[in-house]
């Protein structure tokens, strides 16, 4: 179990620290093309909004990882610790329970978009690659959730370092 969270954190961090300077190198390269009147390199914008959706979606595991995600914590707070715990459980599972929505319903989407191919108009890529960020998002909530729940079932406090 170990090994599978490592691997997706290696799939997660290589995400994270390819698209963002690939999104900003292609984003500057447009700019500049077009601030020197150069004329506009569609395969770009569109390039970096596609790195863009891939960056947020694998960001939302990251931000679960490290439980900076917002609550209502101080509400939580005014209950006793083994109400937090209850709650931190009641929160992890209702968030599993939206990425199995998110997943069941955009993994439907997929696979109608590779029945039924379109193409994105300038980088002609199939868009279903593009709504798989939204799957792999999803299936990051479930993971860090889960791990959340496992935590407050072990009565510990959910952090990215902890042993789960």
């Amino acid at each position: 179990m170990k090994l599978l969270l490592a691997k997706i954190n290696n799939i997660e961090n290589y995400i994270l620290l390819i698209t963002f300077p690939l999104m900003l190198l292609f984003v500057f390269s447009a700019t500049v093309s077009r601030t020197f009147d150069l004329g506009s390199i569609m395969w770009a914008e569109e390039a970096s909004r596609y790195l863009m959706i891939w960056l947020a979606f694998a960001g939302i595991g990251l931000g679960f990882k490290k439980n900076a995600h917002l609550g209502l914590s101080f509400v939580v707070n005014k209950f006793s610790q083994k109400v937090q715990r209850i709650l931190y459980f009641v929160r992890a599972i209702i968030i599993a329970l939206f990425g199995v929505l998110i997943s069941y319903y955009t993994y439907s989407l997929i696979m109608t978009q590779i029945y039924n191919p379109q193409l994105s108009p300038s980088l002609g890529i199939p868009i279903w690659w593009v709504y798989l960020a939204i799957l792999f998002g999803s299936v990051l909530i479930i993971i860090r959730s889960l791990q959340m729940s496992w935590a407050s079932i072990k009565n510990e406090i959910y952090a990215e370092d902890a042993e789960l």
